[in-house]
């Protein structure tokens, strides 16, 4: 006679067939890309992508714009925002009280490396008069180029006019990339006021880059971006005159506004990259979700009863060498794992549960949850939200060994485990930026049987 086990399983196969159709042979139920990340978001190729407008400021014909001597060269005047903005205002102020023009400015040098999501960098104030480009290189790609100042005024914003009338444009760059991708930024062909071109590049390459102290709440509004409500930014001043530049007679005065941005994550900005002897490390992991069915109803494929990602996270430690003061190599030097934990985003089953991940065991009911209450599966639902955490040994993500020991009705135990291929599934793996279903409501097919 089959046991009770053997019964909920048989009955559940039947119920998923009937669903979904035949089961392939080949199907190996994990749908997991495993790239590697920072939390539950990553990228897993460089893509970059110039962005149609830039930071609006709003009406900026009201500014006035004040004539000025350029401290020890006399014969050249430059011309000084004065005034306030309709949009933006906050960046706007917070830029010209943390950046005043020909003060020195000290901040901790910008060094960058790519985080879990996607981010923007928007060139928002331009304070000098030199003209160059602004470049982005993301990883070993060729550099992209943002924004081109080829003009001559000082103290400039998105959408006031040039000398000749046309409206300045400062347009942003979108970016994704692997998790610890180095990224640089900085101007380059600099060409002073009487058309001589300057060596060498300034920016994050060679220390002329530095974090700008604004307030953290300060976020840009951005046209045609949506951002998300925990979304942050980071502000970076890049000094365009450097010290070998005194063979053109030029003086840096180490003010950083020549060209400022802002460095917009979504949610995540890019870490920053503290380099030691030649050295700096980047803190990653490679995550899995895994969604379970615990059998309390054998017609029901909302896989919701447990939602569990399991985080491996790593510490990769990068080489770099310099020429001249640039960036020439980053290597990846070595690897060392750090922890591996178990994160619990829902429990939609109203059965008691041990979840075993690795050599780890969990129970809900002895991690003082109620046995009968269905978390984070009904109403408005929160997909980041932490019900349970803790760290895992023994995990390992290519044979997915994961199971949960059901306490199911009457008090008859039973053991669900990792599906083997061609079987009907209890559990599945996914990336931790699926979402799960909400309760009775049935995963589409499409999740199953991809193309």
């Amino acid at each position: 006679m089959p046991s009770y086990e053997e019964t909920q399983k048989e009955s559940y196969t039947a119920a998923f067939v009937a669903k979904y159709g035949a089961i392939p042979s080949h199907e190996t139920w994990d749908f997991s890309t495993y790239e590697l990340r920072l939390a539950t978001r990553g990228a897993s190729a460089i893509k970059t992508e110039i962005m149609e407008k830039g930071v609006d400021f709003g009406d900026v014909s009201k500014l006035q714009l004040k004539e000025t001597k350029f401290a020890g060269h006399p014969e050249w005047d430059y011309v000084s925002i004065e005034g306030g903005v309709e949009k933006n205002a906050a960046i706007f102020n917070a830029i010209k009280k943390a950046l005043p023009e020909q003060k020195a400015h000290t901040g901790k040098p910008a060094v960058l490396v790519a985080p879990s999501s996607e981010f923007y960098i928007y060139p928002l104030f331009s304070g000098g008069n030199i003209r160059y480009d602004l470049k982005v290189k993301v990883g070993d790609t060729e550099p992209v180029t943002v924004f081109q100042k080829d003009y001559k005024n000082f103290q400039t914003i998105n959408g006031m006019k040039k000398a000749n009338g046309e409206t300045v444009n400062m347009r942003g760059i979108k970016i994704e990339a692997p998790v610890g991708t180095p990224i640089e930024v900085y101007i380059d062909n600099r060409t002073r006021l009487n058309d001589v071109k300057m060596e060498d590049v300034a920016g994050t390459t060679n220390g002329m880059a530095v974090y700008v102290d604004i307030p953290d709440n300060v976020i840009p509004e951005l046209d045609d971006v949506e951002l998300k409500e925990n979304a942050v930014a980071k502000y970076i001043g890049i000094e365009d005159i450097l010290k070998s530049d005194t063979k053109y007679s030029e003086k840096t005065d180490n003010d950083y506004n020549d060209i400022v941005l802002a460095v917009v994550g979504n949610p995540d900005v890019p870490q920053e990259k503290i380099i030691t002897n030649d050295e700096y490390v980047v803190k990653t992991c490679r995550a899995k979700r895994y969604m379970i069915e615990d059998l309390g109803a054998t017609d029901d494929f909302d896989f919701n009863d447990v939602v569990v990602d399991v985080e491996e996270n790593t510490v990769i430690t990068h080489s770099v060498t310099y020429e001249n003061g640039v960036l020439k190599t980053d290597e990846i030097v070595s690897e060392t794992p750090e922890n591996t934990k178990a994160v619990i985003r829902a429990m939609g089953g109203t059965m008691d549960f041990e979840l075993i991940v690795g050599n780890t065991h969990w129970t809900k009911s002895a991690a003082g949850f109620d046995v009968k209450t269905m978390y984070n599966t009904q109403g408005t639902i929160d997909y980041d939200k932490v019900l349970a955490e803790f760290d895992v040994e023994g995990w390992n993500p290519q044979s997915n060994n994961v199971a949960i020991k059901v306490n199911g009705k009457d008090g008859k135990l039973f053991t669900i485990t990792f599906p083997k291929a061609g079987t009907a599934p209890m559990i599945i793996a996914v990336d931790p930026t699926q979402r799960w279903m909400g309760e009775r409501k049935s995963v589409p097919s499409t999740w199953f049987y991809r193309p």
